[in-house]
């Protein structure tokens, strides 16, 4: 004779169902790896654009310290832009750094080959976009911006 299926709810020939456990300790691991998620993405986020960031920083620290030979160096010069006009733009009473007296790194956004990087400096009202290039670190104005 094959086994029975359904036994006896009368006289207690049934299975005992499993205990259901209670939705709080259902929901710890799920929401656990949901909180280990969030957090390693916002870690990516914060830190994608860490080097072309880094990079910007340098140039930034060279040009308010007066190592314009270091900064412009660091700069993109293939486009016919020379040191006069380096000079014109980021030297001593430059348009860019008249008057500056902080330039800090707020934002950056990836795009293809390369990064644009937002600068506050404290005479500005929106923030200045910069190009770098993720191969050779070399900066350079970016045609867009957010901020504007």
């Amino acid at each position: 004779m094959a086994d029975k299926l359904i036994g006896s709810l009368i006289y207690g020939e049934h299975a005992v169902p499993k205990k259901s456990r209670p939705w709080k300790d259902r929901l710890k691991v799920p929401v656990a790896i949901g909180v280990l998620a969030l957090v390693i993405g916002g870690l990516a986020y914060k830190f994608a654009n860490f080097r072309e960031e880094g990079r910007t920083q340098e140039f930034l620290q060279a040009v308010l310290a007066g190592q314009y030979d270091a900064a412009f160096g660091m700069w993109e010069s293939q486009s016919g832009y020379l040191m006069e006009d380096f000079l014109s733009d980021w030297g001593k009473d430059g348009y860019y750094t008249k008057g500056v007296h902080t330039a800090d790194v707020i934002d950056s956004n990836t795009s293809g080959l390369v990064v644009i990087v937002y600068v506050a400096l404290d005479t500005f009202k929106t923030p200045l976009a910069l190009r770098v290039d993720k191969e050779t670190l070399k900066l350079s104005y970016s045609p867009l911006n957010k901020y504007r």
